[in-house]
């Protein structure tokens, strides 16, 4: 690597200014609902909130072990596997009763 490739990149490590990756999955109306009550409630923004639930609840991660042909092991699926099924069904919760909630809630702190 040339001395400025390594100036550029250990400048971007550094600098908390620099762009971050975006992460975009889909979500039920009603989880973001949620989600958007709960980061409320805390005063901060729904990025913000949710950066702060994914740092505290997902553990740091195992590198993915490939082959050199860049195929990923079985046992790597196996345990992918094993993660999906330990995944409960999205939330059943009744949005509406969820705000009700929230707000009845924020009522008794005002």
């Amino acid at each position: 690597m040339s001395r400025m490739n390594q100036k550029s990149t250990s400048a971007k490590r550094s600098n908390p200014h620099a762009p971050r990756p975006r992460l975009t999955f889909d979500i039920s109306p009603a989880l973001k609902r949620r989600i958007k009550i709960a980061a409320a409630s805390q005063e901060i923004p729904v990025s913000a909130y949710v950066t702060r639930l994914l740092d505290r609840t997902v553990p740091p991660g195992r590198a993915l072990k490939k082959a050199a042909d860049g195929s990923i092991s079985s046992a790597t699926l196996r345990r992918f596997a094993a993660l999906r099924a330990e995944q409960r069904a999205p939330f059943p919760e009744d949005s509406a009763e969820l705000i009700r909630e929230s707000r009845a809630e924020r009522e008794t702190h005002l």
